[in-house]
């Protein structure tokens, strides 16, 4: 029987070893710059969900048949406790314990107000309303049509609330709803992208805050090109949809790169930033455990890292759950409560919420 014990036990620890590998290589690979030898491994951080759910079975499946065992799991969920943190953070407080005074920041991919779903846009238009319902005290949009802002401009309900409005150079692209004066807009075109990010200054009481509201490299999936790629995933064996996931992971690797380069150049500028107060916030198309917020988490706090609880799912089309927007903040403010608003759902993406104390 002990025999039998082994034959059994030995093929199943291999696997596990294979398993706690691939979890830390999840964790930690993506810290590596894609535009280097391994430009894969920028896209490890995609699979961790599925790495960490594995070693956590395979740690119930010791806890019942062999203790000895649980050593190989618990080993590789320790080693990999600070980047699971900031992928699934857990602070259990709610948003009305935040204490005065603190400012609400929101940071928003409005999918262009979604005009997909409401294409006879007007000032009731679903996506606008719900965002200045929240009253946050700043609001960072992204996929901001330049016409839905003009509009807004000339609406007292709009204006009486929020007197500075940040309107994008673009047709379509980032803009801003602000409560406190903008001193200084400035939109940072990304090389070879229709992808860019708005430099805001704005005026906090007597200080000043710098914002870079970023939409960085987007990877520009096509439905069928992402419909193949899930049917790979649930069956692998089957060759026919082989080549379009190779056209989509080559697709991701092209995407990841640019938004590496894209990301350096925000966190360069925003590193030697001489106002007192830095945020950098936005729509990243990348989640916790990623080049792009590698190179920010370095020197800022990520507010939900830092106050949120739960994975924080901010992507929300084609079955794909990801946390890929962000809000990250200089070390002198302090988040006291982050969240995401899941309740309107005509954009593809949820906002983030944080109230920060300056």
């Amino acid at each position: 029987m002990k025999f039998i014990g082994k034959l059994v036990v030995y093929p199943l620890m291999a696997v596990n070893i294979v398993m706690a590998f691939m979890l830390i290589f999840s964790c930690y690979g993506s810290i590596v710059a894609p535009m280097g030898k391994w430009p894969f491994a920028s896209l490890s951080g995609l699979t961790f969900p599925i790495f960490f759910f594995l070693n956590f079975m395979f740690l119930i499946l010791w806890l019942l048949t062999w203790k000895k065992g649980i050593l190989i799991p618990i080993a590789a969920i320790l080693i990999c406790i600070i980047p699971t943190l900031k992928y699934f953070p857990l602070h259990f407080h709610k948003a009305e314990k935040a204490q005065q005074p603190y400012l609400t920041i929101v940071s928003y991919n409005t999918e262009g107000f979604g005009i997909d779903d409401n294409k006879d846009w007007t000032i009731a238009n679903p996506v606008l309303n719900y965002t200045i319902g929240l009253d946050a005290d700043l609001v960072f949009l992204q996929e901001v049509p330049r016409s839905v802002i003009n509009k807004t401009l000339n609406v007292k309900r709009i204006t009486s609330q929020y007197p500075y409005i940040a309107i994008p150079d673009g047709v379509t692209t980032e803009a801003c709803m602000s409560k406190y004066p903008i001193l200084y807009n400035e939109t940072i075109n990304f090389e070879n992208s229709s992808n860019s990010c708005l430099y805001l200054k704005i005026l906090i009481d007597k200080d000043t805050l710098a914002v870079y509201n970023c939409h960085l490299q987007s990877n520009k999936l096509k439905e069928d090109q992402i419909a193949e790629y899930q049917t790979f995933i649930k069956n692998p064996t089957d060759s026919t949809h082989y080549k379009a996931s190779k056209q989509v992971i080559k697709r991701l690797l092209e995407s990841t790169t640019q938004r590496a380069a894209q990301a350096r150049m925000i966190a360069d500028r925003a590193h030697d930033e001489t106002a007192r107060y830095v945020i950098v916030c936005g729509d990243f198309n990348d989640t916790p455990l990623s080049y792009s917020y590698h190179v920010f988490d370095r020197f800022l706090h990520d507010t939900y890292a830092k106050s949120g609880s739960g994975m924080g799912i901010t992507y929300h089309e084609h079955r794909l759950y990801y946390r890929i927007d962000h809000i990250f903040c200089s070390k002198n403010i302090t988040p006291l409560y982050t969240w995401i608003d899941r309740t309107q759902k005509d954009s593809d993406h949820y906002p983030v919420i944080s109230k920060l104390r300056f």
